[in-house]
């Protein structure tokens, strides 16, 4: 089947277009004189925020890591680059991420709704199961009935889960028997 001329056209603009954007990436990189304060700043602009992540892959390792508070924060709240924030954070080694990513989750968490704790969790349950639990027990110790619930769902999910050795982590008393009577179906997505 022979190709329309307007589909050749417009590959050859998207053709264009992609080199002009490695030739803008590659002259930043090269010659931008703060390139992580550009980027950290850019994370927080929702129109320039799928750019920053996207050369994030050039960054090293230090200037990741140096990102990760800003990173969590991303992380604990549903937009469309959730998934892409997600993977930069796994990106980093294992043992430095478990020794650092709690205390970029506290800040967050200091004010937290539901849903900071269920983008946390979601997070967690792809990072190791010990801060995941204790995640999970701070939830069901919260005062706030819909964080509580974001814990038993979580709770009951790691029950159900083969690769996750699990004993049920247990709500403060009056937690549970209020739960039982107010709960409402939710969902969350782990995705792997």
């Amino acid at each position: 089947m022979p190709l329309v001329s307007q589909d050749l056209t417009l590959w050859q603009q998207l053709v264009e277009q992609a080199h002009a954007y490695q030739q803008a990436n590659q002259a930043f990189f090269q010659n931008c004189q703060d390139r992580l304060a550009v980027i950290k700043q850019a994370l927080h602009h929702p129109t320039q925020r799928k750019t920053a992540l996207d050369f994030c892959r050039y960054l090293t390792l230090e200037e990741r890591q140096s990102l990760l508070d800003d990173l969590v924060a991303l992380a604990s709240v549903g937009h469309s680059d959730i998934e892409q924030v997600r993977q930069i954070i796994l990106s980093l080694p294992q043992n430095w991420l478990l020794n650092n990513i709690e205390n970029s989750a506290n800040q967050v968490l200091q004010k937290a709704t539901d849903e900071e704790y269920r983008r946390l969790l979601e997070l967690y349950v792809k990072i190791h199961i010990s801060i995941t639990r204790k995640l999970i027990k701070q939830a069901l110790n919260s005062d706030d009935l819909d964080i509580c619930e974001v814990g038993q769902d979580f709770d009951d999910y790691l029950k159900k889960t083969p690769n996750y050795e699990h004993r049920s982590i247990k709500p403060k008393p009056h937690t549970n028997r209020i739960l039982s009577s107010v709960r409402k179906e939710r969902t969350f997505v782990v995705s792997d």
